[in-house]
């Protein structure tokens, strides 16, 4: 659920970290500037990781269909078995 809101809105919450680890620096209270570095660095983190795992997903899933494609022409048990790869794939973040 939060991945999928990520995906979504990541300009959004890759700005939002971006003014936040930037400007944590410009605050003269050392703990505030501390927290909100901090929390805008986190935010950065979250969104790099859900964008990167998304990537990876849509690189794997074009491999599995690519390869399994020139299977399936010789023999349809691997058409069916990679739309099962494919499912299970999608299955973790969506």
């Amino acid at each position: 659920m939060l991945a999928n809101f990520l995906l979504k809105y990541w300009k959004i919450f890759l700005a939002v970290g971006i003014l936040l680890a930037v400007g944590g620096l410009f605050i003269p209270n050392v703990i505030a500037s501390k927290v909100v570095e901090f929390t805008g660095f986190a935010i950065l983190a979250l969104t790099a990781y859900v964008l990167g795992y998304k990537t990876a997903t849509d690189e794997a899933e074009k491999y599995i269909k690519s390869e399994m494609e020139k299977l399936a022409k010789r023999d349809i048990r691997y058409k069916i078995a990679s739309d099962r790869m494919i499912k299970n794939l999608k299955g973790k973040i969506g």
